[in-house]
């Protein structure tokens, strides 16, 4: 993790310079947003999931500006978590061809959906599953490693774009197969990541992506004393993923493709997911959404690799009550890892969102 500190290094020296500069430059006066969620379904209405997420927004000078965004959850079954999504400092030039670096804890640089899991930001109740279920054991060592993720690795990213393109870089604490909340106690060791990916935009509305990330996800570990402990042997991942939107009209289509490839004791272990939605506003205050999930994973029998998958799919009306307020209702239907039958649910939430500033 050398290079990732000094970079984060390079990047809170270069701000704490440009402060001392007194214009408001690209970044605009302070900000706070706050969001308070609740979701709840028909199969435990007495039991909802709860979402606490704070982002403040700083200027620093001309060109730098910091992020600082604690975040809690309690999702339904279980105890209460709380985590630092960010606290980041970003810098933005004012060349011809715009570079942005981001140094600290960063959102993720993989994945379509991440831009959507704060609550107010997301069209449809339910999340992508694989973005925080973890994937059947695919051998012995059961390291609960993901699809993808929405984790908030420590890490620098740089950033560049033109006018129908986007490029980006730079190296994390961790895959987004195997997201770690470094504040956790519990949490896994830091795993040095190469990430990058890159976007194309050929017509206004209509954008193509690709992302990838290569690194551990374990490193060697002998055999504890529990019988039948397995021991753990240093082991890479890289996650792929490809990404799509379209908008036209009041319609907004988008969807993401994601391969992830686990070196494990029996062999490569590829699983493969996606997501597909359609989002359409039919007044200035009711949108309805339509998103399908799916996902398909090696699982460990004991002595070689099977295949279980997992679908889900929503259909769900949102109704914004007022700027601050946006209600949720719907239908859910899914299919957990290695089930035959499908549960059907109601579900809905209530999301509250403000801006200060």
């Amino acid at each position: 993790m050398r290079t990732t500190s000094a970079l984060i290094l390079f990047s809170m020296s270069a701000a704490a310079a440009d402060a001392q500069t007194q214009d408001r430059g690209l970044f605009g006066p302070p900000a706070i947003e706050a969001v308070a969620a609740i979701t709840t379904s028909s199969n435990a209405p007495g039991d909802p999931s709860m979402f606490l997420d704070l982002a403040t927004t700083l200027p620093i000078g001309s060109r730098f500006g910091a992020i600082v965004r604690p975040y809690a959850h309690r999702l339904s079954g279980d105890e209460w978590e709380t985590e630092m999504y960010q606290l980041q400092l970003r810098y933005q030039s004012q060349t011809r061809i715009p570079v942005r670096v981001d140094a600290g804890i960063i959102t993720s640089p993989l994945g379509l959906a991440t831009l959507e899991l704060r609550q107010d930001l997301s069209p449809a109740i339910k999340a992508p599953f694989y973005y925080n279920r973890s994937l059947p054991a695919f051998d012995a060592t059961r390291d609960g490693v993901q699809l993808m993720s929405g984790g908030y690795p420590l890490g620098a990213t740089v950033s560049v774009s033109g006018a129908k393109w986007d490029a980006r870089a730079g190296v994390t604490d961790s895959s987004p197969a195997r997201p770690r909340n470094i504040f956790a106690r519990d949490k896994p060791g830091a795993m040095r990541q190469f990430v990058a990916g890159g976007g194309l935009t050929p017509v206004v509305g209509l954008r193509f992506g690709v992302g990838l990330a290569h690194g551990a996800y374990r490193y060697s570990e002998p055999a504890g004393g529990e019988p039948g402990a397995a021991s753990r042997h240093d082991a890479d991942v890289t996650v792929f993923n490809l990404e799509a939107e379209y908008a036209a009209g009041h319609t907004r289509f988008s969807g993401e493709w994601v391969r992830t490839q686990c070196e494990s004791t029996l062999g490569p272990a590829v699983a493969r997911g996606y997501f597909v939605q359609a989002v359409h506003t039919l007044s200035p205050r009711l949108f309805g959404t339509v998103r399908l999930v799916g996902a398909s994973a090696p699982a460990y029998t004991g002595s070689s690799l099977g295949r279980r998958s997992m679908a889900t799919a929503e259909l769900s009306a949102g109704y914004r009550v007022h700027q601050d307020l946006t209600i949720r209702a719907g239908y859910y239907a899914s299919r957990r890892f290695g089930a035959r039958e499908r549960q059907h649910t109601a579900i809905a939430s209530v999301v509250w969102a403000h801006r200060w500033f």
